[in-house]
This record gives structure tokens, C-alpha cells and sequence, in this order.
């Protein structure tokens, strides 16, 4: 992928230019899930259990 790169102030207004930025990603895919809920980590379980 390629980003250009660019740093704004508060108007919008352009106030540095890196250029453009090549980005490589993974080489494979991450795995798709079809379960829901799509996070099973303990911290997500926890707050699952505390609303029921």
C-alpha cells in the first residue's frame, strides 16, 4: 500500500510533507472468523458475564 504522509495543524492547513510512504502488509491474510462474538479474551468475557 502507499500512504503520503502528512502532518496538519488545526486549521487544516498543511505544515509538514513526508512524501509518499510505501507500506508492505502481511503476507498471508489474518484468518476470518464467523463466530460471534468475534473476540473470546477474558477481559470481553468478564464484561459479557457482568451485564447479564
Amino acid at each position: 500500500m502507499t500512504l503520503h504522509v502528512y502532518r496538519v495543524n488545526r486549521d487544516g492547513a498543511v505544515t509538514k510533507d513526508f512524501g509518499t510512504v510505501d507500506v508492505k502488509g502481511k503476507e498471508t491474510p489474518l484468518p476470518t472468523r464467523d463466530a460471534y462474538p468475534p473476540c473470546e479474551c477474558p477481559r470481553r468475557r468478564a464484561a459479557q458475564t457482568a451485564t447479564r
